[in-house]
């Protein structure tokens, strides 16, 4: 690709030097990228249009979506905590890219509704591959939330239907298909180059996304190598511990790039592991730069996704933080517990019980994961007494019959 400077992009264009600066900082001229303390801009980069003029208006959704990935959210188009609205108002020439990333922003602060009519709108225009993978995805989220089986059969039905060309468009497809099998913890059809971590063949656009979803895969692959070790005599605290270091160099990568919202789940992913390695200390300074990192645009639904996992020590580290907060999540994950729950386990005939508490549940986990009544009491550092009658609850709750049955309801 032949790269121009902004001096020659602003004489080809009939404009000031300035001007052309002030839209690549505002990330409306695609492909500009930064050189040191320069811009430099693609030689046919077209020239941004006002979003205030009748040309723009008239040409709504032929913009591109200026990233190869239908993750916007988990670009460079988003960097700096507390700019989610300057980062949606930058955009106002590319109506199609601007209406996806409100729609993901709105999706992270859990306005579902908003974001099903919007992932609506972009599916109907069908004007590219990415939009409508954008769209496929935005609307498998919502079936997630509301326990829609037939939306989230649909969403799946616009991601296998997607137009793609090349063995990159397809591979994208292949990792948007991944992420609505992860979004219920079916693991079983993964592509293989997907559960290797290699995804040379996607745009660089795409890699933050690939490292959250990458990595989530392995989370759920080692927990469930972590049940099977209460049958084979292995450790599963050893084996939750070794999964963070696959996710800490993706971390460290994510936070050079300033890619806030992968930053933001890979560091809960990675609390989610070392929680359940009984490292609660390292998993909570995770969850404290997570939070730090969304609460000045009020980023909730990620806290509400992993609450599940995480349990009470999320609600602590939230309560210190922002107790607001603390009471919006654990209100939106009563909703999105039992649409997630309804969703997974009639999609893949399941068990799991959403009644379950957090303690409960962060007790029944270390069940199934072989530990004993002792070794619990001293991981959560409560009574052995305490643990034993927990453990009789969920049993109670689930009609588990013994402690191997428990491992089929978390």
């Amino acid at each position: 690709m032949t790269m121009i400077t902004a001096q020659q992009a602003a004489e080809k264009w009939g404009t000031s030097l300035r001007n052309v600066q002030d839209l690549c900082k505002r990330g409306r001229i695609v492909g500009a990228e930064r050189w040191g303390s320069a811009w430099m801009i693609p030689s046919d980069a077209p020239k941004p249009v006002d979003g205030r003029s009748r040309q723009a208006k008239a040409n709504t959704f032929n913009q591109p979506l200026l990233r190869k990935s239908p993750f916007l959210n988990m670009t460079d188009l988003y960097t700096v905590p507390g700019s989610a609205e300057a980062s949606v108002a930058a955009l106002e020439a590319f109506p199609e890219a601007q209406l996806l990333l409100q729609a993901e922003i709105d999706y992270c602060r859990g306005n579902i509704d908003k974001v099903y009519e919007h992932a609506q709108q972009i599916l109907n225009n069908h004007s590219g591959l990415y939009a409508v993978l954008a769209g496929g995805i935005l609307l498998g989220k919502c079936a997630v939330w509301k326990g829609d089986v037939a939306m989230y059969q649909q969403a799946k039905k616009h991601l296998y239907e997607a137009p793609w060309k090349t063995d990159e468009e397809k591979d994208i497809v292949m990792l948007s298909i991944a992420t609505m099998d992860l979004s219920i913890r079916n693991t079983k059809d993964f592509p293989e180059w997907f559960m290797r971590g290699c995804f040379e063949t996607l745009h660089p656009d795409s890699f933050p996304a690939a490292f959250v979803y990458f990595s989530k895969f392995i989370m759920v692959a080692t927990q469930e190598m972590a049940l099977s070790g209460m049958k084979t005599g292995g450790s599963s605290s050893i084996t939750m511990r070794n999964a963070v270091f696959v996710m800490e160099p993706l971390i460290s990568q994510v936070q050079a790039d300033k890619i806030i919202c992968a930053e933001i789940y890979l560091r809960l992913l990675c609390a989610v592991c070392y929680s359940q390695g009984g490292l609660h200390k390292t998993a909570s300074l995770h969850l404290d730069r997570a939070i730090a990192l969304a609460m000045p645009d009020q980023l909730y639904a990620p806290f509400v996704i992993y609450r599940r996992q995480l349990g009470l020590l999320l609600d602590e580290r939230l309560q210190v933080a922002d107790p607001a907060a603390a009471k919006i999540v654990k209100d939106m994950h009563k909703q999105y517990n039992a649409g997630w729950t309804k969703l997974h386990n009639e999609v893949l005939q399941k068990t799991v019980q959403f009644s379950l508490s957090g303690r409960e549940r962060e007790v029944a986990r270390l069940v199934a994961f072989g530990l004993s009544n002792a070794e619990i009491s001293q991981q959560l550092n409560i009574s052995i007494h305490s643990v034993n009658a927990i453990i009789i609850q969920a049993r109670n709750k689930t009609g588990a019959v013994n402690r191997s049955e428990l491992a089929m309801y978390i």
